[in-house]
């Protein structure tokens, strides 16, 4: 099951590789491990939500960013 739209998994995929080439390349400086850390878990997620089309949190909020299937909903108010 798929939640997560073409648009959305562009933008969580370019936005997770951006944040770990910032973090790996060492632009950040000698920034504490915690902020490392978190950095490398955002960009680890993004990008495995971008490739998996599903984001864990958004049932919780009720948000679906995939496109409807607007021939299945004709199909079932012409039937």
């Amino acid at each position: 099951m798929s939640n997560v739209g073409r648009l959305d998994r562009i933008i969580r995929g370019s936005a997770g590789t951006s944040v770990a080439f910032v973090e790996l390349s060492g632009i950040f400086g000698a920034a504490e491990l915690i902020i490392e850390i978190f950095a490398l878990g955002l960009a680890i997620f993004l990008t495995v939500t971008s490739v998996m089309g599903y984001c864990p949190f958004y049932p919780m909020f009720g948000v679906n960013t995939c496109k409807l299937d607007t021939t299945a909903n004709l199909n079932e108010n012409l039937s």
